[in-house]
């Protein structure tokens, strides 16, 4: 059985990407807003995205001796990230947008952001930066236990 560290330490940070509110099926209306929110957002958008993303995160108590940000770094962020959001919802994707509210309310707009926030996560991942720190972080595991019990499951 082939396993890469490297692999499993991508699909960490892919996931912690991944919305954690719980959501119902979209409708194809939210699933066209969506995709064109994704399609309409350049890497550097997706940057964006992630910058405020992070910003807002270092704010976590459990996690704020990790990153300090001045007020102004704060206000910088949120000003990106509120032009790249308007500029999406109602530049690019107006007919998007409207539909998929009238079909499922706000909710929609949550559902079509934590999507463009996966692709960012993702995109995220790709860099050689984070991929370099996330086997730093792999090397600590279990490795031997792991891969025991990924031999053991693979007999099954």
């Amino acid at each position: 059985m082939a396993f890469s560290f490297r692999t499993l330490g991508v699909t960490l940070v892919t996931i912690l990407g991944m919305s954690l509110a719980s959501q119902a099926l979209a409708s194809p209306e939210t699933d066209a807003l969506s995709a064109c929110l994704v399609r309409s957002s350049t890497p550097q958008d997706k940057l964006v995205l992630t910058r405020w993303a992070f910003a807002a995160i270092s704010k976590h108590e459990g996690i704020s001796d990790l990153a300090t940000l001045s007020d102004a770094q704060m206000t910088s962020v949120d000003k990106a990230g509120g032009a790249l959001f308007s500029r999406l919802l109602i530049e690019n994707c107006p007919a998007e947008t409207t539909a998929a509210i009238r079909v499922d309310g706000v909710k929609a707009i949550e559902t079509a952001l934590s999507d463009l926030g996966q692709s960012a996560m993702q995109d995220l991942a790709g860099d050689p930066g984070v991929q370099e720190a996330l086997v730093g972080m792999v090397g600590y595991m279990d490795q031997a236990r792991l891969l025991k019990m990924l031999s053991d499951a693979a007999k099954k």
